[in-house]
Order: structure tokens, then sequence, then C-alpha cells
């Protein structure tokens, strides 16, 4: 009996999740279908462009081997992360730091025509420190910019359905 009534809760929760409009966020489809992409990172320990043609292998983009055969280049120039101080205790010692991580990237086609020039997206969020669990403190950190990646990531594919490719140079906004 119990069994069958997690089935039927199973089954229900599917229905109402299919039936909300919930769908798994994935690749851009504003490119013309069968075109490849290629991404290229001037950086080649890249953490986010390994990710990033991983999500998209999986999401369904067909990616290309090599920059000759891609109908789109995705060159990622720069991955920068910062920590900053936003607040210090009584003794001077920072009490809260601001984590940002950004990423500086480019589109551009196979006949070299820019349609995404040297765009940045960036992540920020806040890190209470505590001098009294440095290690503790140090793995949240860690974690913290862990998610920041996939954050970032998910900000980059958003961009990328976002370019029309089909307008005109004038029409794009970089």
């Amino acid at each position: 009996m119990k069994k069958a009534v997690n089935h039927i809760l199973i089954l229900l929760t599917v229905i109402v999740t299919a039936s909300c409009g919930w769908h798994l966020r994935g690749a851009p489809k504003n490119f013309p279908p069968g075109s490849q992409l290629y991404i290229f990172a001037e950086d080649p320990r890249s953490d986010i462009a390994g990710e990033l043609t991983r999500l998209l292998q999986n999401g369904g983009v067909p990616m290309a081997e090599t920059p000759e055969e891609a109908d789109y280049v995705l060159t990622i120039h720069k991955e920068i992360e910062r920590k900053r101080t936003v607040a210090v205790d009584a003794r001077g010692r920072a009490s809260e730091y601001e984590l940002i991580t950004s990423a500086i990237y480019s589109v551009r086609d196979s006949s070299g025509r820019t349609l995404l020039n040297y765009a940045e997206a960036d992540v920020y969020r806040t890190l209470e420190w505590d001098d009294n669990e440095v290690v503790s403190k140090g793995e949240e950190e860690i974690l913290l910019r862990e998610e920041m990646r996939r954050e970032l990531i998910g900000r980059i594919i958003d961009r990328l359905r976002r370019i029309d490719v089909n307008a005109p140079a004038e029409d794009r906004s970089y």
C-alpha cells in the first residue's frame, strides 16, 4: 500500500511539474539547426571553457573539433576571480568579503563577423569571515566559488540565447 502511494505521489509530481510549464534550461536555439559551435579559451587552464563545452554538448548543441569546422566560435578572453574586503571588525580585521567571478568573452561567425564583442558576465557573493573558523570559512569560500562559476556559465548561455545571428551589425548591441 505504501509503495503504491509513493508511486502515485511521484506520478502526480511529474504531471504537475510538466503541466506548469517548467523545463530544463537547455542550449541556445537561436543558431541555425545543424550549426556547430567551438569554444576557445585564451587561458589553457580555463575551468569555464571545459564546463561550458560539456553543458552545451549535453544540451544538444553540436560542437566542432576545430575553429575552422565551426559555424560560430565563442572565445573566452579572460576569467577573473577577485576578493574584496567590505567590512572590518573593531580590531581592524576583515569580517566580510565580496567575492567576484567574471568572464570576458566574444562570439563570431565563420565569416569572421563579430556577433558579441568582449561581453562581460559577473557574479557577486558575500562571504562573512570569522578568524576563529578559518578552515570552515575557507571551505565555504571554495563552495561559493564553484556555485559562482556555475551561475556565470548560466549567464553566458543566457546571453548566447539572446544573440540575433541574422541581425545586421548596426542593429546588434554589444
